[in-house]
C-alpha cells in the first residue's frame, strides 16, 4: 500500500490524451476500500496483466473531494512518458484494463459479445447486492436460498447454453481468456465465499459444467494463481469475510 496522497491527472488536451491512453508501459495505481467488492475484477485484470500496479491507502474522507464522481474505485495510470490518467467508475475502468490487456476478443463482434456476458453478470451482480448481500443475520440463509432458486437459476441457464454453444471449452469466447470469463468467475467466486452456513451452493462441476469450467481456467492462469495465494487477497478475503459474513 502507498501513502494516502492522491497522483494529479495531467491536463492536457484530448488528442493528447488519447494518444496516451495507448501507452503498452505503464504503471497504475487503484483507490478503493480494503474490501474485494467493486474493485475486485480491476485487481485481477491488473494482476493477469503483469504490469506494475500498487493500492493507494484509503482515507476516504479526505481523498473523497479530489476522485471524479466522489465515489471509487478509481484507476491512476502513469504512462511511460510521465502522463497521468484518472479513470472513474467500476465498468469504465474494467473495460478500459481489457482492451489494454487484450481481453475483448480478436475482432469487433468478439468484443460486442464479450461486452454483452460482462454487462449480463454485471446485472446478476446487482441483483445479488440488492437480494442477499445486506439482509440481516437471520434472514441470509433465506434470501440466499431465495436469489438462488430464481435470479440466478435464470442466469446459469442463459449462461451455460451461450458456453455450450463456444464447445463448452472454458471461454465465451474462442480459445481465449477474456473480460467476460473474469467478470463472470469473480462474481462465482465471491458468491462461494460468502455462502451462508445453511445455504445449499449452486456452483458445481455437475449443477454448472460449463461455468465451473470457466472458473476453472480463469482461476488456473498463473499470474492469476499468484494474486489469488498473495497475502494481501488473503487480508482482502478476511476484510471482506468480516463486513459481510454475518
Amino acid at each position: 500500500m502507498t501513502l494516502t496522497k492522491l497522483p494529479i491527472a495531467t491536463k492536457a488536451s484530448s488528442q493528447f490524451l488519447s494518444q496516451a491512453i495507448k501507452s503498452s508501459n505503464s504503471s497504475y495505481k487503484i483507490l478503493y476500500f480494503n474490501l474485494h467488492a467493486r474493485a475486485e475484477v480491476t485487481r485481477t485484470l491488473l494482476a493477469f496483466s503483469g504490469a506494475k500496479w500498487e493500492e493507494i491507502s484509503i482515507d476516504w474522507a479526505t481523498q473523497k473531494e479530489q476522485t471524479p464522481f466522489q465515489c471509487i474505485p478509481v484507476l491512476y495510470e502513469t504512462t511511460a512518458d510521465g502522463t497521468i490518467l484518472q479513470i472513474g467508475e467500476t465498468e469504465v475502468i474494467e473495460r478500459y484494463l481489457a482492451k489494454k490487456f487484450n481481453l475483448l476478443g480478436q475482432n469487433e463482434w468478439e468484443q460486442l459479445m464479450i461486452e454483452q456476458y460482462h454487462s449480463s453478470t454485471l446485472a446478476l451482480q446487482v441483483m445479488y447486492r440488492q437480494n442477499f448481500l445486506f439482509s440481516p443475520p437471520e434472514k441470509r440463509v433465506e434470501s440466499a436460498t431465495s436469489f438462488y432458486n430464481d435470479i440466478f437459476k435464470k442466469f446459469v441457464t442463459v449462461h451455460e447454453r451461450y458456453l455450450e454453444k463456444n464447445g463448452s471449452n472454458g471461454h465465451y469466447i474462442g480459445q481465449h481468456l477474456s473480460l467476460a470469463d473474469i467478470k463472470t468467475t469473480s462474481f462465482l467466486d465471491r458468491m462461494t465465499f460468502l455462502n451462508p452456513e445453511g445455504a445449499d451452493l449452486p456452483v458445481s462441476a455437475e449443477k454448472t459444467p460449463n461455468l465451473w469450467k470457466v472458473r476453472e481456467a480463469v482461476n488456473s492462469h498463473p499470474n492469476i494463481v499468484a494474486w489469488n495465494t498473495s497475502q494481501r487477497h488473503q487480508e482482502l478475503d478476511n476484510l471482506t469475510a468480516t463486513k459481510f459474513k454475518k
